[in-house]
């Protein structure tokens, strides 16, 4: 079979190449993949990996065999899945059912690829802040792909939604998300002239992190998923001190899945899909012999929202 790998040195530092077909065991199921999505996380990974090493978080699909021990969606059924092991963006891939969720009618490829790690990372970020309803929430990188979706989700949620953007041009797209309030700023200055939030959504990190935690209110929460501006910060100590319970705290996809399985968060948000209550952005839809490109201008932040490659 064809797959994406990495190759240091080229353009997006990724290439397709001619792999071995892989097995399935028991509880996975066998899938054909039609489309994927990018994200920041792997173009990153790729830059510092062996040549030849399988890349790809997000995947959509058809079920080419089911798993062996019955459970998942049967033969000819159109999926997404979440490759744990980074395999995904190949013509074919076995993934544990509890990984994959069967895609409504309704939800096109394209914006079920988008959902794996943008959606799911929104999606269980927001739900460890506890007692949303009528609380405000920070959202950083809004019109990003996990900040698109956390903006929709902490409105479904009953949240107060204010957008920080680093750019002017970017202002009128977190705005068409029905925020409440849009910052713009690189630095997460400004943020002093509202009230403080209860809960903090950030992929950033760098130096405005530092801005951003003096900004939690009493017993506030940040969810750390990210870092495109720098992996170090400065902060003032006595700032977390006076929210009394407030806290900073990591995220990371594959330990949130052992709370909830992604198969499970998937169809919640596929239903909100089908459902027309949440959308995506899909920016650039495009065949993958195009994935370094692709992968160059994601890192280059050439764009918003995710880009989707299709396998021919």
């Amino acid at each position: 079979m064809r797959a994406v790998v990495t190759q240091p040195g080229v353009i997006g530092s990724l290439v397709i190449a001619e792999l071995p077909e892989p097995s399935a065991d028991s509880d996975e199921a066998l899938i054909r993949v039609k489309a994927f999505s990018l994200n920041r996380g792997e173009v990153r990974r790729a830059a510092t990996q062996a040549a030849g090493t399988l890349i790809g978080w997000d995947v959509v699909g058809v079920v080419e065999a089911p798993a062996r021990n019955g459970s998942g969606p049967p033969k000819g059924v159109r999926v997404v899945g979440f490759s744990r092991r980074l395999r995904g963006w190949a013509e074919r891939i076995a993934l544990p059912t509890t990984d994959i969720a069967e895609i409504p009618d309704a939800v096109s490829d394209a914006d079920a690829a988008t959902l794996p790690v943008a959606g799911l990372t929104a999606l269980y970020a927001l739900e460890r802040c506890e007692r949303l309803l009528a609380s405000r929430v920070l959202v950083t990188g809004a019109t990003g792909g996990v900040g698109y979706f956390a903006c929709q989700l902490a409105r479904l949620m009953g949240a107060h939604v204010t957008a920080l953007v680093r750019r002017q041009d970017q202002e009128a797209l977190a705005k068409s998300l029905a925020v409440d309030e849009t910052v713009v700023s690189a630095d997460g200055a400004g943020l002093d002239r509202v009230p403080k939030f209860r809960a903090i959504v950030d992929g950033v990190g760098g130096p405005a992190l530092g801005q951003l935690l003096a900004r939690l209110d009493d017993d506030g929460r940040a969810i750390l998923y990210g870092v495109s501006a720098g992996q170090e910060t400065t902060f003032a100590i006595r700032d977390l001190m006076l929210t009394g319970n407030g806290r900073a705290e990591g995220f990371y996809l594959t330990r949130d899945i052992q709370i909830e399985r992604a198969s499970k968060g998937l169809s919640r948000l596929l239903k909100l899909l089908a459902d027309g209550r949440l959308r995506t952005l899909v920016s650039i839809d495009a065949d993958w012999s195009a994935v370094g490109a692709t992968a160059a201008r994601l890192m280059a932040r050439d764009f918003s929202g995710k880009a989707v490659l299709r396998i021919g």
